[in-house]
């Protein structure tokens, strides 16, 4: 049988198997066992079947399968050539298997690329023989089609348009073959053919039938089907079409008064769609086809923004007007032509500020003015005279405020562009600046206090002033400078009227346009108000407060840290307070943390160390021992951490070793080394928390940490430092000991937990076991280690169970195992696992689980184990719990059965079960009972013995019980639930009384059967 015949064969019964054989008649072809001659007669008993359409379709489809698989250089040109012509030929007589034709013709092309003559000659037949294309039912046989005249459009534009230019006929004759077409991946092609005519050639005479070729699918409706294949969406039609409207400006008068029509429709989204497409049009038509319609446009686009329906379209519609004023830039005379209206009507809006219109009117000024400078120029000499005149005409500080905020909207035009146009021009605004910088400078400073917004906006509108480049003179801007400042320092309002905080972000901003009036004048006076040695009962904390605030600005930043290190030296060398030393420092602090240092690559310059923390960290070497206050060596310890720890390996091996003598403990008496540890350890944990681990000497560190173990455990050491030598020691585990050695490590040191609890069970040797447990638990790289010390601990809690106390006290530490700590971070190089608290509490479940459950613990021992399991909870988030919400959910409502009720036991069960309710409410279902009862206990009612916050949380979890769980389950408790809630509504907490509130209605509205199962 021959190719063809199996084909026919297999076509209908094995896709893959007719796959095969196209496959094998090309190979045939390759290698010369048959000739082109004789596959085309082999087809013709078929391919010209005179009563079996069907049949005619499966040969085209055969012969386009075989030319798709061949390799170029198979058939000569002359060949190629042939079988166009023999295609094309069929086509004029026969249009079954039309796609297939197509397909084909595609395959000859991709062989080798058409003359002239031919790409036009296909052109022809298909609109000349296949019209219109919507006749061929199937979309897989329009959408060959509609490729191949793609491809012709895309590769032969020349010929095409020649063959356009040559017969009158061919472009209605083209548009009219597309009409009808529906299928979303036709029409993607289609617009982008049409648009090839729109773009390029000649369509005068035809522009509004092509116009009306592609309108008449506007505005698009398509909605994509949930398992569409093609992933076409709305929008990308929507694009498209848009692309074809604005390809010309002959199509203005079709497209402009259309739209317009569809700008009254209800709908919002069609709305949406035509102003999109008149800013295309705008964008796409010539400047003088937009003179035309400019006017027009204003009219109708004014409406969506005066009279304001959904922002987004007051927003394109800004956007459409802007883009028009930019249009006509170049053409004086069309773009006064456009603002002329626009000024008028904004004019009229002003005399009745403040309104919705006047507010609206800014808006418009300000998008037209921001297009162009010209306009900009336009907009401030049509509108600030007037603008001014009906400032000073009024006494009303509200109309007064819509004025300055319209003020404002203008002047702020000419910022937007300011990084596109150095070269701004600000000759018109010049004329306004000084009269209303007065303006708003009497009104910052004389206006009422409680006129706030009146003040706020007179205080953007200086700071507008001062951000144009050129615009105020030197003395002008100190004058602002001066002005705003005088309000942070000396303007002291409690309570409503008081813009302090704002006038500290306006020196910010203004700190950025004008630093150096910034830094010549309001530093200075902060610096005034700073005095070296003020006394114990006046220290400006507030003004250090404000002063800071300026450090986020970078070019102001050097010169703030470097006052406040000044200032500090100064009250350091005046024995001014420590309390005010320290604040000084903190500032130095903030400046660093939340300031803008200057960086290289993303990391804070050395200088910095080097100018600023390294002198403190001399200072500490040189102050006796005695003298050493706490709290300022860990703020010290601290600027050292900021600005040492994101330096190089290299940077810090070096200071390390410029300051390990003094800061190592050893070499020293005991007596001394005491005090050493204990006095150094604030600024030490912080110091050693910014070095890489690299840089320290791990047998050092070993030989530091038995000192500090030695000197905690002997218990003669007050709490606050002792917990300060533990975190210290923690980071030394987490970060600087070898994990394949740790257990050696730590017993070399006496910090093995199994035999530190075994011999001591002190305060201080159970803090020490839950420090070294947490940084191996965050650690993450001894972990059988870390899982033996953690059961050791539980077993700590269940023999603790005799002295009921202690056990408490063992419980209560849980909570310190998965807290946040600020020295155990990624940040200061610390091994961090992100797995560790997933690990943890899945160790710790099993073992609260079965002392929970087992008939011999005792009542104490079960308690002590909810609350430590309270203490895991509290920092886990939900989707850790989830998986064991069945397990976990019996213990969370034994806890809330805990007395006394306190938030660190019963706040972590309660924000369980409210995640419980709000996601998984079907876990709880069999415990209705239990969780009510439970919960109306935390509420408090009138003996409100648990704490407010605990109250209130209680009552947020009440409230979704009958809104998550099935109603019949909850209905029983309404009568009860609702007397009970009437004591919390005279809560004496107000937060209280308002979840009270809300929680009464969740459980009054079950009588209407409000109650939900989700």
């Amino acid at each position: 049988m021959s190719g063809i015949q199996l084909y026919l064969v297999a076509f209908d019964r094995d896709k893959t198997e007719a796959q095969r054989i196209v496959a094998e008649s090309a190979r045939q072809l390759e290698a010369r066992e048959t000739k082109l001659i004789d596959l085309v007669t082999s087809l013709e008993p078929y391919i010209n079947h005179k009563d079996d359409g069907s049949l005619r379709a499966k040969s085209v489809a055969y012969l386009a399968a075989v030319l798709h698989s061949l390799p170029p250089n198979v058939l000569s040109g002359q060949e190629r050539h042939l079988l166009c012509e023999f295609i094309l030929g069929r086509l004029e007589g026969d249009v079954e298997g039309v796609g297939s034709s197509a397909e084909a013709l595609m395959a000859l092309e991709n062989l080798g690329k058409w003359d002239k003559a031919t790409a036009q000659k296909v052109m022809q037949t298909f609109i000349n023989h296949t019209q219109p294309l919507r006749q061929f039912k199937l979309q897989t046989e329009r959408y060959s089609i509609v490729r191949l005249l793609d491809l012709l459009l895309a590769k032969y534009r020349k010929a095409l348009q020649e063959l356009h230019d040559a017969d009158h006929e061919f472009m209605t004759a083209f548009i009219s073959y597309f009409d009808g077409e529906k299928d979303p991946r036709n029409l993607m092609i289609i617009f982008s053919v049409l648009q090839v005519p729109m773009t390029e050639w000649n369509i005068h005479h035809n522009a509004q039938d092509l116009f009306d070729s592609v309108f008449n699918y506007f505005p698009i409706t398509f909605k994509q089907p949930p398992d569409d294949p093609y992933g076409i969406t709305a929008q990308d039609l929507k694009d498209r079409l848009r692309d074809c409207i604005s390809a010309n400006s002959d199509f203005a008068p079709f497209a402009f008064p259309q739209l317009l029509d569809k700008l009254d429709s209800t709908s919002m989204n069609t709305k949406r769609d035509v102003i999109q497409a008149i800013q295309a049009c705008v964008l796409g038509y010539e400047a003088k086809t937009i003179n035309l319609y400019s006017v027009t446009l204003w009219d109708a686009l004014k409406f969506e923004i005066l009279n304001l329906q959904e922002e987004d379209l007051a927003k394109e519609s800004l956007t459409a007007l802007s883009l028009i004023a930019a249009k006509l830039e170049t053409a004086d005379g069309p773009l006064n032509a456009f603002l002329r209206p626009i000024i008028k009507e904004c004019k009229e809006h002003l005399e009745d500020a403040p309104t919705k219109q006047s507010e609206a009117a800014g808006r418009i000024l300000h998008a037209v003015a921001s297009s162009t400078p010209i306009a900009a120029d336009k907009i401030a000499k049509g509108i600030l005279p007037t603008l001014f005149v009906l400032y000073t005409a009024t006494d009303s500080v509200a109309k007064r405020r819509g004025l300055l905020e319209v003020f404002n909207s203008v002047v702020s035009a000419y910022i937007i562009p300011i990084d596109s146009k150095l070269g701004l021009d600000t000759k018109i605004l010049k004329e306004y600046a000084i009269n209303a910088l007065q303006i708003m400078i009497n009104a910052v400073s004389n206006a009422p206090k409680s006129e706030v917004s009146f003040r706020l906006t007179a205080l953007s509108g200086l700071i507008l002033l001062c951000s144009i480049p050129t615009l105020l003179s030197d003395t002008d801007i100190n004058l602002v400078v001066d002005t705003v400042t005088d309000i942070v320092l000396h303007e002291h309002i409690d309570g409503h009227g008081d813009i302090k905080s704002q006038a500290v972000k306006a020196l910010t901003e203004l700190a950025a346009s004008v630093p150096n009036a910034v830094r010549d004048r309001t530093i200075p006076s902060f610096m005034v108000e700073l005095p070296d040695a003020p006394s114990e009962e006046s220290i400006p904390k507030l003004v250090l407060e404000d002063f800071v605030q300026l450090s986020s600005e970078r070019q102001i930043f050097d010169t703030v840290i470097l006052r406040l290190r000044n200032k500090y030296n100064a009250a350091r060398h005046q024995k001014a307070p420590l309390e005010y030393q320290r604040a000084m420092l903190l500032a130095l602090l903030y400046s660093f943390t939340y300031g803008s240092p200057y960086q290289e690559n993303g990391v804070i310059i050395s200088d910095y160390f080097t100018n600023y923390a390294e002198p403190l960290m001399y200072e500490v070497a040189k102050t006796r021992e005695d003298d050493r206050n706490s709290s300022i060596l860990e703020v010290i310890g601290r600027i050292v951490n900021v600005t040492l720890r994101p330096q190089s390996v290299h940077f810090q091996s070096s200071v390390f070793n410029r300051h390990v003598e003094w800061i190592s403990p050893l070499a020293k008496s005991e007596e001394e080394l005491k005090d050493h540890i204990i006095t150094l350890t604030p600024f030490r944990v912080h110091y050693h928390a910014a070095l890489r681990p690299e840089v320290f000497d791990p047998s050092k560190m070993i030989e530091l940490m038995r000192e500090q173990a030695q000197l905690v455990l002997g218990g003669q050491i007050d709490r606050p430092v002792a917990a300060a030598i533990q975190q210290h020691m923690s980071l030394l585990i987490n970060k600087f000991a070898n994990p394949r050695e740790m257990q050696v490590t730590l017993q070399s040191c006496h910090l093995d937990v199994e035999a530190l609890l075994s011999t001591n069970r002190s305060p201080a040797a159970l803090d020490t076991a839950f420090a070294v447990v947490k940084a191996l638990l965050i650690q993450g790289r001894s972990v059988a280690l870390a899982s033996k010390y953690l059961q050791i601990l539980f077993d700590y809690l269940d023999s603790a169970d005799q002295t009921d106390t202690a056990g408490e006290g063992m419980a209560h530490r849980f909570i310190i195992l998965l807290a946040p700590d600020d020295i155990l971070t990624k940040e200061n190089h610390c091994n961090v696992s992100s797995l560790h608290r997933q690990r943890t509490f899945h160790q710790a479940l099993p073992r609260v689980v079965a002392t929970v459950q087992d008939p011999d613990s005792t009542r104490s021992n079960k308690d002590h184990h909810l609350i430590a399991l309270s203490g895991l909870l509290r920092w886990l988030p939900y989707s850790i719990i989830q998986p064991v919400l069945s397990t976990i959910t019996p213990l969370v409502l034994q806890t809330l059965s805990l007395e006394p009720l306190t938030s660190q036991i019963h706040s972590p069960a309660l924000t369980v079960l409210e995640a419980t309710l709000l996601h998984d409410p079907a876990v709880l279902a069999e415990h209705v009972p239990g969780l009510i009862t439970r919960l109306l206990t935390c509420c408090g009612g009138a003996s409100q013995t648990a704490p407010p916050g605990v109250r209130a949380q209680a009552l947020r979890a009440l409230a979704l019980v009958p809104r998550r769980l099935k109603r019949e389950a909850v209905v029983p408790f309404q009568r009860t639930v609702v007397k009970r809630l009437l004591a919390c509504l005279d809560d004496g907490r107000r937060s209280v009384r308002a979840e009270a509130v809300r929680c009464r209605m969740a459980w009054l509205g079950l009588e209407e059967g409000g109650g939900e199962e989700d």
